[in-house]
């Protein structure tokens, strides 16, 4: 069996896009796991496999482009 290299991935959102972001990244094919770490801040953080980093990051700019 493979070993599955993990990583995590800390981010801030608006907060009112926050619950929206979170139903995005885990139930787009199961792309990470969200945990918000500081809710009035809107940080949290995103605990994903290094293979699924590169998918991620090309949401989070779709994300970006669309005000999320």
């Amino acid at each position: 069996m493979e070993k599955v290299e993990e990583i995590t991935i800390r981010v801030k959102v608006p907060r009112s896009q926050l619950a929206l972001f979170v139903a995005i990244i885990e139930s787009y094919e199961e792309l990470g796991v969200v945990r918000i770490t500081h809710p009035r801040e809107a940080r949290a953080e995103i605990y994903t496999s290094a293979h699924s980093r590169e998918i991620l990051l090309q949401l989070f700019y779709s994300l970006y482009q669309e005000g999320i």
